[in-house]
């Protein structure tokens, strides 16, 4: 964005600070039309960049949703916008890294039913762990060693087999021993069925499976959790809302395009501010 103005400067010095909302909410300038045209303009661009990419029309969906609340003066509701697409962005990279049972499971909206089962990564490095721990060893996240991540079951405890695979069938394909013990009655396992991911536990994940550091990706999500709860700010001037809602999504769409390997000028914390690589769309080159 090229600053012509006094109004122009004060924004983009403004975007460039790290510290949270809570710092910044009474020091954010208002917003002006040609900031607004601005961030109606790379939500157009983003558009482009994100074709072909899992949950692309969730994502788009969130950043109109995002833009027309924090014009309106919605900090809440486009904060929650915001969120979202950390939270699809991140469920972008490990479903195509590993089982589309997941895009399965949100269709049917067994999810949800899952989670309140028990079956929950609430980490990253608690799924990883896991992995290691039935195995002896690290493996690459795909569509067989994400079942290891879950919890280990026994026939008889067997509950979910629609997601579930069996042990056998993991050691054959993925050539290693498994030794695991049923959950629930400590009983020798005989299948693992997938755990769902937390949101935190999927923006680590996102990072395990690029190679790309989430470090500010979960600093931002996380920033903004605590302005959705337990503030929620409504009492805001609305043109100040709309410049707090973008700093959030800039750094966010930037960060996001570093992990999905999309070509664009955006800076992210993984790529040292060059640009980066071409677009890796479902896990095709």
């Amino acid at each position: 964005m090229e600053c012509r103005t006094e109004k122009c400067e004060k924004i983009m010095k403004f975007l460039e600070r790290k510290e949270g909302t809570l710092q910044l909410i009474n020091n954010a300038p208002k917003a002006y039309p040609g900031f607004k045209n601005y961030v109606r303009k790379k939500i157009e661009e983003e558009e482009k960049l994100l074709k072909g990419v899992l949950f692309a029309e969730d994502i788009i969906s969130a950043m109109h949703s995002g833009y027309k609340n924090a014009l309106a003066g919605y900090l809440r509701s486009a904060e929650e916008s915001n969120r979202f697409i950390i939270e699809r962005a991140s469920l972008s990279i490990f479903v195509s890294a590993t089982e589309e049972k997941y895009l399965e499971l949100l269709k049917e909206r067994q999810w949800h039913v899952l989670v309140d089962e028990g079956y929950i990564i609430r980490a990253a490095s608690e799924g990883i762990g896991r992995i290691k721990k039935a195995t002896g060893r690290t493996l690459k996240l795909n569509k067989y060693s994400v079942y290891l991540m879950g919890a280990p079951v026994c026939r008889k405890h067997l509950k979910f087999q629609k997601y579930s695979m069996s042990i056998d069938e993991l050691e054959d394909k993925l050539r290693v021993r498994i030794s695991a013990k049923c959950k629930f009655c400590h009983r020798q396992a005989d299948y693992f069925t997938l755990a769902m991911p937390k949101a935190s536990a999927l923006i680590g994940l996102a990072e395990y499976i690029t190679g790309k550091s989430t470090t500010n990706l979960m600093r931002i999500y996380a920033n903004i959790s605590r302005v959705i709860h337990p503030y929620g700010f409504t009492d805001l001037d609305k043109d100040k809302v709309f410049t707090l809602w973008a700093r959030d999504f800039l750094n966010i769409i930037s960060e996001v395009n570093n992990l999905f390997n999309l070509v664009d000028n955006s800076r992210g914390s993984g790529n040292n501010g060059k640009l980066t690589g071409k677009l890796i769309k479902n896990g095709k080159s």
